[in-house]
């Protein structure tokens, strides 16, 4: 069993990185900084974010970001990643029918995601740490958390058909360890209107559908995988406390979705309206999380949610259930020149924001490590958290 699922008890760390198409590459700019920041900290050269976290999740772009983390790669090595996979999935896409077909072939997203994490299953992957997706069942209507932990209830099948069938070559349920892995991560990124729904075997027989993580409440993932960390049911049971649980959240440069000129004059279209009312709610679930989390919580630094609640900081119904930071460079033009020397200019925002645009995949990582190289600091991890020496 991994090191993060041998016991229950003792300090426990959780990575949560948001959804965000190609703004993947900001995000893996701030843990470029976390894993220095660790590094330096524990005076270790060659530490990996799997040797410090015990369970590292995502959603969407951010689940194949934390795959390859709980696999044991590098910061410099995800960075290789997004520079490749932007221009092969998101680039030269061919003739594609408008309205029927998917934007982008989701062949070629499956390519790459298979060559990266290659042909293992939820339970024969090389894991280093614990891992976690989250995806929407579309013909059930349901969110899915994909775990490694082998405590989870479906991981050898469902418990009720194995009391009742003891030959596993009848049952008819496909147990979550073995689902592909690099399928799991192709239906979190399952963007709708990029990408087409992808098929997991769930029953011998029977697929399920699944589109992108992001369309489910978690496209900020950090409080589900608070959840996860902590609720018996999913199987690990984590204690909560201050000095006992630390979730660190890393943002894909979400800003907020705002139309000014729509006070003014609002926009005729109808499908205008009804996109942009699924983009604010995306937004606005990502802040719900955020403040639920520093709310039970406590934060070295706390993150703005509005004008109204400020942080939430210090205003807790109870003893803090953990340790909360979130890392993020929101692509809004006042944000960046408060926390960049030189910041991208503000017509260029509108590019930065799209989730396709493959061009931007460096100026994106660019904004991530400058950003993280001021919000980002070892004090941020306290020596409660540090984990066990590894031995010689």
């Amino acid at each position: 069993m991994l090191r993060s699922y041998e016991t229950r008890t003792g300090p426990k760390r959780i990575l949560a990185i948001d959804g965000g198409g190609v703004r993947g590459a900001l995000a893996v700019g701030l843990i470029d900084n976390i894993e220095r920041a660790l590094r330096h900290k524990l005076g270790r050269k060659d530490l990996v974010l799997a040797d410090y976290f015990d369970l590292i999740g995502g959603t969407s772009t951010g689940a194949i970001i934390a795959a390859g983390l709980a696999l044991g790669r590098s910061a410099d090595q995800l960075a290789e990643l997004y520079r490749t996979l932007g221009p092969r999935v998101f680039h030269g896409g061919g003739f594609r029918v408008p309205l029927i077909q998917p934007r982008f072939d989701p062949r070629k997203l499956e390519q790459v995601i298979t060559e990266e994490l290659g042909q293992a299953t939820l339970g024969t992957a090389d894991w280093k740490t614990g891992f976690a997706a989250i995806a929407k069942r579309v013909d059930t209507g349901s969110s899915w958390i994909l775990t490694n932990c082998p405590n989870a209830k479906y991981w050898d099948g469902d418990p009720d058909e194995n009391a009742r069938e003891p030959d596993p070559a009848k049952r008819t349920t496909v147990p979550n360890r073995d689902y592909p892995l690099a399928k799991v991560v192709q239906a979190s990124a399952a963007a709708p209107f990029y990408f087409d729904m992808v098929r997991i075997e769930v029953n011998r027989g029977d697929a399920g559908a699944f589109f992108d993580g992001a369309v489910t409440p978690h496209g900020n993932p950090a409080l589900q995988l608070a959840m996860t960390a902590v609720a018996p049911a999913y199987g690990m049971g984590w204690e909560a406390a201050a000095d006992k649980l630390m979730i660190v959240s890393v943002g894909t440069g979400q800003h907020r979705p705002m139309r000014p000129e729509w006070a003014r004059r609002p926009a005729r279209l109808a499908i205008w309206k009804a996109i942009h009312a699924l983009t604010s709610l995306t937004y606005d679930t990502s802040q719900l999380a955020i403040a639920m989390l520093q709310w039970l919580g406590t934060s070295p630094q706390p993150w703005r949610i509005n004008g109204e609640i400020g942080s939430l900081q210090g205003e807790a119904p109870a003893a803090p259930l953990w340790t909360f930071v979130r890392y993020d460079a929101p692509l809004e033009a006042r944000w960046l020149a408060e926390h960049m020397k030189t910041p991208p200019p503000a017509g260029l925002l509108p590019k930065l924001a799209r989730l396709d645009d493959d061009r931007q995949v460096p100026a994106l990582y660019e904004i991530g490590l400058k950003v993280g190289e001021k919000l980002v600091k070892p004090e941020h991890f306290p020596d409660a958290f540090d984990p066990p020496p590894i031995p010689v």
